[in-house]
């Protein structure tokens, strides 16, 4: 049996960084301790690409290898965001990044 319960309403990203057609999402969930009703926050981060099918916009999280050093870029900044929030850095000290 668990000891901790999701607290976290379904919401938008709490953040999105793009390079082109790649975005890559970070999820805030929350989580309740329901012994100790201490709350825990994780985030997770997903990746799309998005490209024109016809007249239609769609995506997918499969990249091609011209996109793989955006990608890892994206997920640095990712990172480095998260960090940020958990242990309340500010923003100026993000590691700047190429391209950027």
């Amino acid at each position: 049996m668990t000891t901790q319960h999701n607290i976290s309403a379904k919401t938008a990203p709490v953040k999105t960084f793009r390079d082109g057609a790649i975005s890559v999402r970070i999820w805030k969930k929350e989580y309740q301790n329901r012994e100790t009703k201490e709350i825990s926050t994780f985030y997770s981060i997903d990746m799309k690409r998005g490209y024109k099918s016809g007249d239609v916009w769609k995506n997918t999280s499969s990249i091609n290898g011209r996109d793989a050093f955006k990608v890892s870029n994206l997920f640095v900044r990712a990172n480095n965001w998260i960090i940020q929030q958990k242990y309340s850095i500010p923003a100026q000290f993000e590691i700047p990044l190429s391209g950027q």
